[in-house]
């Protein structure tokens, strides 16, 4: 460190640490004060937050509004109030009850002054009963009927913790991605249960199968298409909807349609759809991809894997799906533990392919 020169050429030390003492000496003082001025400031800041927030309200506005009208109305009342009453004694000071006096022998006849001083009083009342019927009707407040009145209950109603009636697992899809629902016809007793798995807009493949048993509602069931654009309307807007070719399944063929769902025509679907009338079932769905084509085989492999588990109160759809299961293909193939292995050609123990002559026998 340089010294510093003194006019007399005497050398002497710099006063750095003084002033850095000084300094921090300083700091130290004001740092109380502004923290003390920052929690001021949010303080303030919170309250004019709060009061901006109160002035948006739109609620806060109506009720200083009906306020300040009823108020108003009151006050306009009661100066009607007190100039009626002042208009009143006016009249009944203007009238000459000598007069009065002096014809009440003659009944029936009054001096112009009382019958003047009655058509003021009544004119008076009038207009004071005309006015608060004005007030009363401007100043009413409106009906609350339509929060009284009850929302309409709606056709299908869902059920709170369903117990699942059918099983389904479809590979590359976890228990995260399945949802089971259970749907009751509020009149007439249909149940509708739903399994689907992913879901529109969020996963890249979406399936949903439905299997309805109708109750009084229905007389019977429609047009295929009809049933599988209504059905298809409950994941959002259907277009392009065409028929295609049937889809084979343990239950038998079903009717297959080819749209597209969802803004923008985003997924491509396969609908498919079949009914029964002994029992009255009627089993459907959909397959959805996006930007991906419908594989329709797993769709016939998944209605394979579709089982039973509990029938309830109903043995025709216990025995629906017990005469499917003898017709199930095991996705194409035939589970090698319940059938047997089909014969390969050129096997030995095949009836078709004669057998091989003995090595050294004398031919006749």
């Amino acid at each position: 460190m340089g010294l510093v020169q003194s006019p007399s050429g005497a050398s002497s030390a710099p006063p750095q640490p003084f002033a850095r003492a000084a300094g921090a000496t300083a700091a130290a003082a004001l740092r109380p004060r502004l923290l003390a001025l920052r929690s001021r400031l949010g303080r303030q800041l919170s309250i004019l937050r709060l009061h901006a927030h109160l002035l948006s309200d739109r609620r806060f506005w109506n009720e200083r509004i009906g306020a300040g009208a009823t108020a108003a109305f009151d006050r306009a009342g009661r100066a009607i109030e007190a100039l009626s009453l002042r208009a009143l004694k006016a009249a009944i000071r203007t009238i000459q009850w000598r007069r009065v006096a002096l014809v009440a022998s003659a009944p029936f006849v009054l001096p112009s002054e009382f019958r003047a001083a009655v058509v003021r009083i009544l004119a008076y009342l009038g207009a004071i009963g005309a006015m608060s019927l004005i007030a009363a009707e401007l100043a009413r407040q409106p009906e609350l009927t339509a929060m009284v009145e009850p929302r309409p209950r709606p056709a299908w109603i869902e059920v709170d913790r369903p117990w699942p009636a059918f099983q389904l697992s479809m590979p590359g899809f976890g228990e995260d991605n399945s949802h089971y629902s259970i749907r009751r016809h509020a009149k007439g007793g249909g149940r509708k249960d739903t399994l689907s798995f992913g879901e529109l807009g969020k996963t890249q493949r979406f399936l949903s199968f439905e299997i309805y048993r109708p109750g009084s509602e229905i007389d019977g069931f429609g047009h295929a298409p009809n049933d599988m654009r209504e059905l298809a309307a409950e994941y959002g807007r259907v277009s392009g909807l065409h028929s295609a070719m049937p889809i084979p399944s343990k239950f038998g063929k079903f009717h297959a349609f080819e749209f597209a769902v969802g803004p923008f025509s985003g997924y491509s679907c396969v609908g498919f759809i079949r009914t029964t009338n002994k029992p009255r079932v009627q089993i459907g769905g959909l397959s959805c991809s996006m930007k991906l084509l419908v594989d329709r085989s797993a769709i016939s492999c998944a209605l394979d894997r579709l089982s039973l588990i509990s029938a309830g109160s109903d043995p025709d759809i216990a025995r629906l799906f017990a005469k499917a299961e003898l017709k199930r293909s095991f996705c194409g193939q035939r589970d090698h533990l319940l059938y047997a292995t089909p014969r390969r050609p050129g096997d030995v123990t095949s009836s078709v392919v004669t057998k091989p002559r003995l090595r050294g026998r004398i031919a006749r």
